[in-house]
């Protein structure tokens, strides 16, 4: 391995966020690309630095431009990122964003936001350093996008010294397990206060908005057995809650669908649900919600393509 293989790869060890740097160019076009060479430099007065490779065929223009805007990306902005990093005719087709400082583009959507007058550029090796000075920012309470070892991911805050106690409180499906019990007893028992059973819950909320599923795929989903799962279905459609309707796509099958009553039913539910979910998560921030919930839908996603020999590979990026 080279040495500026090692080096970049040592880089990569450093986790960054994601922006994408745009401006105007000498005709007044807007031009952007994604970068995570962003850093602070000085709070008084208020500067920031970028850096762009010599190579890049958008250096003239920013070396031109009077300002720029550094574009903090959120989670939810990686398909912005992809489009920013690779060669597109029109970077900002189809993406939201307004005039700036000096009218550089300020994209929607962003964790944050900094507008910058150009005070110099700098030789920097094979890139070209840009140092601004901040005129005007906007922060949002959004997950950042972060970048680490060639690969997106998420951050989230560091909650102590991690756990030197018994093998149990560190042990991830033990931690599950626990949160689970905890989380779900107040409502289970809520549940229990309306004759609703936890189970009979389960799999009205799987069919609410749906267009129904076979019998066989709501045990899945509502981790029951598939026996049980009939006789819960039997009970609600005597409820008239659910109706069984044969599959339009294959007419041997059988779907159980919602029925308005249903619909009824699982909406007074689902918003006691939400409620007890905002009780839980009452102490933590909407980032930290997110990512919660974020990490446990990947954790899933990647187990059930393990049980199912369906390979699975992270999103790679092609940063500046």
């Amino acid at each position: 391995m080279s040495n500026a293989n090692s080096f970049r790869m040592a880089l990569g060890r450093f986790v960054t966020g994601v922006t994408v740097i745009t401006a105007l160019d000498e005709d007044g076009e807007p031009v952007g690309l994604t970068a995570n060479s962003f850093n602070s430099v000085s709070l008084d007065p208020p500067l920031v630095l970028w850096s762009l490779a010599r190579r890049s065929k958008n250096l003239s223009a920013y070396e031109n431009a009077s300002h720029f805007a550094v574009n903090v990306l959120s989670v939810e902005q990686k398909a912005i990122s992809d489009r920013f990093a690779r060669p597109v005719e029109d970077r900002f087709s189809g993406v939201e964003w307004a005039p700036g400082t000096g009218g550089a583009p300020v994209l929607k959507g962003c964790a944050a936001v900094f507008e910058c007058s150009k005070e110099q550029c700098y030789e920097g090796g094979d890139h070209v350093i840009f140092l601004g000075r901040v005129e005007s920012f906007d922060e949002q309470n959004r997950v950042p996008l972060a970048y680490h070892a060639g690969r997106y991911a998420t951050t989230a805050h560091y909650a102590g010294e991690f756990t030197n106690g018994p093998f149990q409180d560190d042990y991830l499906l033990y931690l599950l397990a626990r949160a689970s019990s905890l989380a779900s007893a107040e409502f289970h028992a809520e549940l229990a206060s309306l004759g609703v059973p936890v189970p009979m819950w389960r799999i009205l909320a799987i069919l609410s908005g749906s267009e129904g599923h076979p019998v066989g795929e709501i045990a899945a989903r509502a981790l029951l057995k598939q026996p049980n799962v009939t006789k819960i279905v039997n009970r609600l459609e005597e409820l008239g809650h659910v109706r069984r309707t044969a599959d339009p796509d294959d007419r041997r099958k059988v779907l159980v669908r919602i029925t308005p009553a249903g619909e009824d039913l699982v909406a007074s539910l689902i918003i006691r649900a939400q409620a007890h979910e905002s009780s839980l998560l009452g102490t933590h921030t909407p980032a930290e919600a997110e990512i919660l919930k974020r990490v446990l839908k990947q954790l899933i996603h990647r187990l059930a393509e393990r049980r199912s020999g369906i390979p699975f590979d992270a999103p790679e990026m092609e940063a500046v």
